[in-house]
């Protein structure tokens, strides 16, 4: 830190009441764009703080704390000339590392990154749980400035061993029930699969958010994670999709809300979250297609129906404002992601479909 300056009209108190008072402070330069000023009023004089910003071209000026005029020094509220300089130098330095990203961890980036996700895309709410559950869980804390390729390969490590948080607990006879049945090999290799694919999803999550990181000058370079790669040939599950016989059973098993929803997806292929944003407006029985407002891409697209198709959307329409969502639950409150994985999972197990089916089975079908 800069040595602390001797000014003869700044250094005491007594030489500070013989300036006028005046709305333009008394500056001391302390370093090339860092200024010490004082501001004299009839009430009191006050520190203030004169910064040149290299990129604007221009002079800032902030309230640093009131000078001992009349008041002892605390070294917090009332400064003396010393006092003021120090707390002066310190701020820049800390405002120099900040602009330098020493202090910037994993977590400030996801923070921004889910900032610049939710104004610009609209997958802020997948990447913020996974971000949050695999990432800052592990990495929050550390520098990214301070981040080494071993890094990466440990939380890896953590990553793939990570214990899923439980939403419900279960009862004593699904523990029972599952202590008793011992998993196949096969199902073991699919369920760790399963898990590393996840990983891979998380690994894109964190490369685009410490890539926009370092996009928006705060980190200065990618080496820390240019070698993290994804897990191979862990993304491609075998696709599974319904027969006629099994769609008829899952269709005959499922509850009236989730049975309409059921067809839907089958007449159109389309995600349950395009589903379910579509409303009474988006049906064009002339076209026989239903608009898509909202896909994935970000981009509206118009799905052809058959006969059959324009039939069912119909009948779902008819007698229902421009507005209303096609697809509610029973209660007429809006379906969400776990109603629906439960609804279909309860479905399966009432229409002896063999597991796994998703929503997205209805897609792939």
């Amino acid at each position: 830190m800069a040595r602390v300056r001797r000014d003869a009209n700044l250094g005491s108190k007594d030489a500070r009441a013989k300036l006028p008072a005046r709305p333009e402070p008394y500056f001391r330069v302390l370093e090339r764009g860092l200024s010490i000023g004082y501001r004299r009023t009839p009430e009191g004089g006050a520190w203030v703080v004169r910064r040149y910003d290299e990129r604007t071209k221009r002079h800032s000026e902030q309230r640093l704390a009131s000078a001992d005029d009349h008041r002892d020094a605390d070294g917090v509220e009332v400064l003396d000339f010393g006092q003021a300089q120090r707390k002066a130098l310190s701020e820049a330095k800390r405002q120099a590392e900040a602009a330098s990203g020493k202090h910037y961890t994993v977590a400030d980036a996801v923070a921004h990154y889910l900032e610049h996700l939710r104004a610009e895309r609209k997958t802020a709410d997948d990447a913020e749980a996974k971000l949050n559950a695999y990432v800052v869980a592990k990495l929050g804390k550390l520098r990214i400035a301070d981040l080494k390729p071993g890094d990466f390969d440990d939380w890896k490590a953590w990553a793939l061993k990570r214990q899923k948080t439980r939403v419900h607990k279960p009862t004593k006879k699904q523990a029972d029930a599952t202590s008793k049945t011992k998993p196949t090999p096969a199902e073991i290799a699919e369920k760790q699969r399963r898990r590393k694919a996840t990983i891979n999803r998380v690994i894109a999550s964190l490369i685009a958010c410490l890539n926009y990181a370092h996009a928006r000058k705060r980190v200065a370079t990618r080496d820390a994670w240019s070698g993290l790669k994804k897990y191979r040939a862990v993304d491609s599950a075998r696709l599974r999709w319904l027969t006629v016989d099994e769609t008829t059973r899952l269709l005959n098993a499922s509850p009236k809300d989730l049975r309409a929803l059921i067809h839907a997806a089958l007449h159109t292929g389309c995600r349950e979250g395009e589903l379910l944003a579509t409303q009474v407006r988006d049906l064009d029985t002339q076209s026989k297609t239903l608009l898509v407002p909202d896909s994935k891409s970000g981009k509206p697209r118009r799905i052809p129906l058959n006969d059959e198709g324009v039939e069912f959307f119909e009948a779902q329409c008819a007698g229902r404002r421009e507005d209303a969502l096609l697809f509610t639950r029973g209660d007429g409150t809006a379906w969400y992601r776990v109603a629906i994985l439960r609804a279909v999972a309860e479905a399966c197990k009432q229409g002896n479909v063999a597991q796994p089916v998703t929503f997205y089975t209805l897609r792939h079908t």
